[in-house]
């Protein structure tokens, strides 16, 4: 037993060891992205690459080799770049932009077959060309969504009417066993004392008004509970899936994509 217990330990403690350094590399990742996004912008693709590839080093994610292939395009490193937006498409078999992305490959290696045979390539444009980098927004644990608390509020309403749904049948069954008691109660040569007849029958009707008011309680809980519900997942469905803002830099404009991951 006591065995078990420390490779139990061990374990959990590898596991919290091994989520603090993803947290870490997360961090330094972005940390590189910015960096490279900010190299871009001042024109300075050669240090661009050197961040965007220490980013991809830490974080493998298919976005930064399309953004790794937007900095060798400048450079006129056209079979990298060609490899770069490959990697990216492999990664990312979703991609929305997957035909443009594969136009661009075939035009890149056209680049590079041209470059090889020495013949001249017209320099990539450096103005006037949208310039899209995949931006990410870092999570250390991925964010609640949006209907998630009137979610919790319907859970505690619905709780509630259980509740009063479970006190209604209760004094229901009292209320039941209080007139069974005073209309079954003694006989006709032993009759029940009047004061306790009294006590009985009152309770009995107070039972009643309790039962009848658990159980309307009941009711409106539960029906604030399904629309409390019903709310959240509208919220949810509701809200931005992607946010998308202009960018300016002195080698052309664009927008900024933001998402998760």
């Amino acid at each position: 037993m006591r065995s078990i217990l420390v490779c139990l330990l061990i374990l959990g403690s590898a596991r919290v060891a091994t989520a603090q350094q993803q947290d870490e590399k997360t961090e330094r990742a972005r940390i590189h992205l910015k960096a490279a996004i900010a190299y871009y912008d001042e024109a300075r693709y050669e240090d661009a690459a050197r961040e965007m590839e220490a980013a991809y080093q830490l974080k493998p994610l298919p976005d930064l080799q399309y953004n790794l292939a937007q900095c060798y395009e400048r450079l006129g490193r056209y079979a990298d770049a060609a490899t770069a937006y490959e990697t990216y498409l492999k990664g990312n078999s979703a991609a929305q932009d997957r035909k443009l992305v594969e136009t661009r490959i075939g035009n890149l290696r056209e680049r590079a077959a041209a470059t090889a045979a020495g013949s001249q390539v017209a320099p990539m444009p450096s103005s006037g060309e949208k310039v899209v980098f995949k931006t990410l927004v870092v999570y250390k644990q991925a964010p609640p969504p949006p209907g998630r608390g009137v979610r919790i509020a319907a859970y505690g309403l619905g709780v509630l009417a259980l509740g009063a749904l479970g006190s209604g049948i209760a004094f229901a069954v009292l209320a039941k066993q209080d007139a069974d008691a005073v209309s079954k109660g003694g006989s006709t040569t032993m009759p029940p004392p009047f004061d306790a007849q009294s006590a009985t029958q009152k309770s009995g009707q107070i039972d009643v008004i309790v039962s009848g008011v658990s159980f309307g309680v009941a009711g409106l809980c539960a029906a604030g509970a399904i629309g409390l519900y019903l709310l959240g997942n509208k919220i949810d469905k509701e809200a931005p899936k992607l946010t998308m803002a202009p960018s300016l830099s002195p080698t052309g404009g664009g927008f900024v994509l933001a998402g998760r991951f």
